[in-house]
């Protein structure tokens, strides 16, 4: 028999069950929001751009333009030459920069007493030691 008790009842529990869905959508709204903003800001190391070496180029150029076995063996060398150059550009770029550093504390050098000097160099020495760029 449905009495008024009964009707309040079931009345309570829908607003209850209403509230924690809204409550639960809520929580499942803002958790998404909050993972679309920070997704393009997460720097995804490995993941999407894994190293590849001129073998794997290689073998990729070959499979995606039918290539035959000569055509992938002179695509790697190709590669492989430019990888070599890179290398060897990279280094250049290394020396000249480690050049430019030396002059600048040389510059500063002439300019700072000595006690300021070596104030600075310290810490332009752990400024640099916290910026360099690891070795592959």
């Amino acid at each position: 028999m449905v009495t008024e008790e009964n009707i309040i009842k079931n009345y309570r529990l829908k607003k209850i069950l209403l509230w924690l869905i809204i409550f639960i959508s809520g929580i499942a709204i803002g958790a998404g929001g909050t993972i679309m903003l920070i997704k393009q800001r997460v720097i995804w190391i490995g993941v999407s751009h894994p190293h590849k070496d001129a073998n794997d180029i290689a073998k990729e150029i070959s499979e995606k333009y039918d290539l035959n076995s000569q055509q992938t063996t002179q695509v790697g060398q190709i590669i492989n030459k430019a990888f070599q150059q890179k290398k060897i550009y990279d280094a250049e770029e290394d020396k000249r920069h480690e050049a430019d550093i030396q002059t600048l504390i040389a510059d500063m050098n002439s300019v700072l007493t000595g006690q300021q000097f070596e104030r600075w160099n310290k810490d332009f020495q752990a400024m640099r030691d916290k910026h360099k760029k690891p070795k592959n």
